[in-house]
């Protein structure tokens, strides 16, 4: 009995041996199916301003398979300097002036997808000046986002105050498609440089929205529910109580129908909007992180504001 307990595990151990190796057999095909990438990456200083303005701008390439597609984010050090979108050319740009006096090493992070292997650049150095005027910089993280109509998305938006800044700044956005809103938590941040210039930030959410039905089936429901009782109803009483028994019985039928035809109207107000409300179209959109703090009749912006990129897709069926 011993013996064949033994053998049968060992052709237990066996089959899980040929399993584990039919698994990496597989693991190692799909990594050899994708492609490796190359990330360059440029960056131009502009200091005709008040503070240096850095272009970033990364290509990315593939030896197969193709323009890689997907989004590359720009970093320096621990400071993440935003994301963008590779194009049909395998380009990807973002503008920033952020960064504080110094040089600083910048790289461009290439993420990868589908056929395509992540890779990253090599570090490109740049000097950056700072203003002497009293200020603070906006930025947000990702700036590149996507969801399907109907969900929603975040980033996260941090202003830094320069210069002994010490003010709320008021945060808003533009360029939303229609039938989209945009709202910030907080959305007055306060930008203090008491005792020392922090960050602050705050959680920029976009919603899109589901278009309405065109037809009403909840109402069809009800109706075709309830008028059939509403008729019954009516022959039933006809029968025993007479007429005043089924003019009652027809009263309390069709209250009931409009009763359950304005629940489903106030559910699909709700849930979808309005009416004929088409809902948040697909596509791809660039919305502006718009920042100003007010003191009396002073008005101080940001040198730039940040640009968020959204893709608004179909959901699958």
């Amino acid at each position: 009995m011993s013996v064949v307990r033994l053998w049968d595990f060992g052709k237990c151990k066996c089959a899980i041996g040929w399993c584990m190796l039919f698994l990496g057999m597989i693991a190692g095909a799909a990594a050899e199916s994708t492609a490796p990438t190359r990330t360059t990456l440029t960056v131009t200083a502009d200091n005709s301003g008040p503070r240096t303005r850095a272009a970033l701008n990364a290509h990315v390439e593939a030896d197969e398979g193709g323009t890689p597609s997907g989004v590359v984010n720009f970093r320096s050090g621990g400071v993440d300097l935003g994301s963008a979108i590779v194009d049909a050319e395998g380009n990807a740009s973002l503008e920033t002036d952020i960064l504080p006096e110094g040089s600083h090493p910048v790289v461009a992070i290439y993420q990868g997808k589908a056929n395509f292997q992540a890779s990253t650049s090599n570090a490109e150095s740049l000097q950056a000046h700072a203003s002497t005027v009293a200020g603070f910089t906006v930025a947000a993280a990702p700036t590149s986002l996507s969801t399907n109509i109907g969900g929603f998305v975040s980033s996260i938006v941090t202003i830094t105050p320069v210069n002994g800044f010490n003010n709320y700044v008021s945060l808003s956005c533009s360029g939303l498609p229609i039938n989209t809103t945009c709202t910030f938590s907080p959305v007055n941040v306060l930008a203090s440089c008491a005792t020392a210039c922090s960050p602050a930030t705050s959680v920029m959410q976009i919603q899109t929205q589901t278009p309405s039905p065109l037809v009403s089936e909840g109402g069809k429901q009800a109706y075709f529910l309830v008028f059939p009782m509403l008729f019954g109803l009516a022959g039933l009483g006809a029968c025993k109580r007479g007429v005043s028994r089924n003019t009652m019985l027809a009263m309390l039928a069709f209250v009931g129908a409009l009763g359950l035809t304005a629940c489903a109207q106030r559910y699909r107000y709700l849930n979808h909007g309005p009416p004929g409300n088409p809902g948040t179209p697909a596509g791809t959109y660039t919305i502006t992180v718009q920042a100003s703090s007010a003191t009396g009749a002073f008005i101080t912006t940001p040198p730039t504001l940040p640009q968020i990129t959204l893709n608004v897709t179909v959901p699958k069926s």
